[in-house]
């Protein structure tokens, strides 16, 4: 049973994402989309390290943690994240405005961003902007 406080919290997270979201012209991604890429990512774990991520509500980057142990088969992922994230909250799908795969993992390990993109678009039609540094899956259309 929720609490009346909870509930409040709920409705004004929201009220935050709707608000944020009416500012972009179009929404690139769906929910069945998202679980889509999600299979796929986790299907490919060992080439998919590192996945960063920009929420529509403010300026905060985070991190996706996804891998071939993430078991996505719960029906709270047919909308969202359920602590997979940095932020360690629940995260909807809507509230995305980009994921970022990064090329640098770090000083010993790069991700193979063309192949990245190849294992996207073998899922679907996304709209992805590649250039050296990084793969970015854009959600939002200003």
């Amino acid at each position: 049973m929720r609490t009346k406080k909870a509930l409040r919290y709920d409705e004004q997270k929201i009220k935050e994402i709707d608000s944020a979201i009416s500012k972009f012209s179009q929404p690139l991604m769906s929910n069945s989309k998202w679980v889509k890429l999600i299979k796929q990512i986790v299907d490919n774990a060992d080439e998919i390290k590192k996945i960063l991520f920009k929420k529509v509500q403010n300026n905060k980057n985070g991190e996706l943690y996804l891998d071939s142990e993430s078991i996505f088969e719960f029906d709270y992922w047919q909308t969202g994240f359920e602590g997979n994230n940095s932020f360690n909250d629940w995260l909807e799908y809507r509230e995305i405005e980009y994921l970022i795969f990064p090329k640098v993992i770090d000083s010993k390990t790069n991700q193979d961003l063309d192949r990245i993109f190849t294992l996207i678009k073998e899922v679907g039609e996304f709209y992805l902007e590649l250039d050296e540094n990084e793969l970015k899956l854009v959600c939002y259309k200003i």
